[in-house]
């Protein structure tokens, strides 16, 4: 059994996680996969006399996240901007949780 990390930079929202894990987890002799959209990367347990590293590469590509390649989304990079001074002076915030939400939040949360 072989293990391999590899670093997926436009995997970044748990939604990309999934795609990720669904084009690799079927693939004859992947074991595991786990993918992190917080560290942008993907560690794959496989056994390689059934697939190969460069076979991962091509499936993680075809299913749109090329491996070292792309850059972090535009609205997550830092930037200039800097915060209103007033912005503590604002009236309260608030969330309302929608329900289907709630109730989607079962076992695809896992992944």
């Amino acid at each position: 059994m072989e293990k391999v990390v590899l670093d997926v930079p436009t995997l970044w929202a748990d939604h990309h996680t999934l795609k990720v894990r669904d084009a690799l987890v079927n693939l004859d002799g992947v074991e595991d996969v786990y993918a992190s959209a917080a560290w942008k990367q993907v560690l794959v347990k496989y056994d390689g006399a059934k697939i190969d590293q460069a076979a991962l590469e091509k499936a993680l590509a075809d299913a749109g996240y090329p491996v070292g390649e792309g850059g972090v989304p535009i609205l997550v990079q830092p930037g200039d901007v800097h915060r209103d001074p007033q912005w503590a002076e604002m009236d309260k915030r608030t969330t309302e949780t929608n329900m289907i939400d709630l109730e989607m939040s079962g076992e695809f949360r896992r992944y």
